[in-house]
């Protein structure tokens, strides 16, 4: 039979679980509303952001109530930090899922000046690497987590190829600098979704292991 202690972790880790699963949601719909030019779903986004923040309160005292109750062991304790952890960085996600709905919005409808086919790539990577983040938890997979680390990379050198191309665009065409602007932004916060995914990975090893990799060089 489990012991209060262990199943008071077992639902805060399916509460931060079901949080993941939101948080890569709202990234999905934030790019689909930006490829379709589509305001009710950006609306939709933007409104569900409060579910997000309702969702991270509950889970930081969920964690609170278990440090101060329950005397968790070495163990539990990493699993505790790292999910209070976590919690604030899939909070700032769904914040910059919210801020690319904002900015589908300010778009206005206009066709957009190229197909967003980094920016969809860019979501996908961010979203997998959340993915596997929480996989590397559940498997206690230290690999795996390195993996998601590895795959940081990838997203910031879209990143900079789209802020190249579209800096190329101003520079001809004046007319398409708020689109560009526009872009650029939405870019840049997919850039950071993938620092905070990289950050969750970083939690997952540190639970597993008990070492604090940030800043390490490999």
């Amino acid at each position: 039979m489990r012991t209060h202690l262990e199943q008071d972790l077992e639902n805060t880790r399916a509460r931060i679980f079901e949080m993941a699963d939101l948080v890569c949601e709202a990234i999905s719909k934030s790019v689909e509303s930006v490829k379709k030019s589509d305001h009710t779903l950006a609306k939709k986004v933007i409104e569900e952001d409060d579910k997000l923040d309702n969702l991270e309160i509950e889970i930081d005292n969920l964690c609170i109530k278990i440090l101060v109750t329950r005397q968790p062991t070495a163990v539990h304790l990493r699993l505790l930090l790292a999910m209070l952890k976590i919690n604030t960085d899939l909070e700032r996600i769904g914040d910059l899922a919210t801020n690319i709905a904002k900015e589908t919005i300010k778009l206005g409808g206009r066709p957009l000046l190229k197909p967003p086919i980094d920016i969809s790539r860019m979501a996908l990577i961010g979203i997998e690497m959340i993915n596997d983040s929480f996989l590397a938890i559940s498997q206690k997979n230290v690999e795996k987590a390195s993996e998601v680390i590895e795959k940081d990379k990838e997203i910031d050198e879209i990143n900079i190829q789209i802020y190249r191309e579209l800096f190329s665009f101003m520079a001809e065409k004046p007319e398409t600098i708020s689109q560009s602007l526009g872009l650029i932004f939405i870019a840049k916060a997919l850039e950071r979704i993938g620092d905070h995914a990289t950050n969750i990975a970083e939690r997952a090893i540190y639970y597993i292991k008990g070492v604090d990799v940030r800043h390490s060089d490999g």
